[in-house]
């Protein structure tokens, strides 16, 4: 099963999987896997503490599907979870690994967010290629000469969607005021 195929089965949507670059793997978001988990019938039937600190936080996950079961470790520590609640992530890491297994989806490449801190989503997005070819031929126009510098700056600033069309839409207006004070 390839990615996909696995979107298509479960309903997935752009942003609930993205490719993570340094391994290659596909990185499904702990949302989607509790869809999956929803849609498949997993049921989490054990949760067993085997260490809860202040540091460190273990706990076996058994879920099952039908009559197939699986356990597995979900744990957090200092050196492998920046956030606070090292209990909620050791639960989380946990039933993906549960959930992941259950469908097999290891088998493909596919892992969970979750499972790792340095699979967590990029904060960037790519601007698409139209949003990239207005602002290169907008940044043509004379009333750019002089101020390119500061139009490249606040585009690669530009970190959503949206902010990269309130950043064309801005350069359009400037254009059509030139326009008309040139006439």
């Amino acid at each position: 099963m390839n990615i996909k195929e696995l979107a298509k089965k479960y309903g997935l949507i752009e942003g609930d999987f993205w490719n993570h670059k340094q391994s290659g793997q596909w990185i499904l978001t702990h949302d989607a896997v509790e869809k999956i988990a929803t849609i498949e019938g997993i049921l989490l039937v054990n949760i067993e503490t085997l260490n809860s600190e202040k540091d460190l936080v273990r706990f076996l996950i058994t879920m099952a599907k039908g009559d197939v079961t699986i356990t597995s470790v979900g744990e957090a520590d200092d050196k492998n979870c920046f956030s606070g609640y090292k209990g909620c992530m050791a639960e989380k890491r946990g039933v993906d690994r549960c959930v992941l297994k259950l469908i097999n989806a290891y088998e493909y490449g596919i892992s969970s967010e979750v499972e790792a801190d340095d699979f967590k989503k990029p904060a960037y997005y790519e601007k698409t290629d139209n949003q990239i070819e207005k602002f290169a031929d907008m940044l043509e126009h004379p009333y750019f000469d002089g101020k390119k510098k500061e139009a490249k700056q606040a585009w690669t600033d530009a970190n959503s969607h949206a902010k990269s069309e309130v950043i064309l839409s801005q350069m359009k207006q400037r254009i059509e005021s030139h326009n008309q004070e040139s006439n």
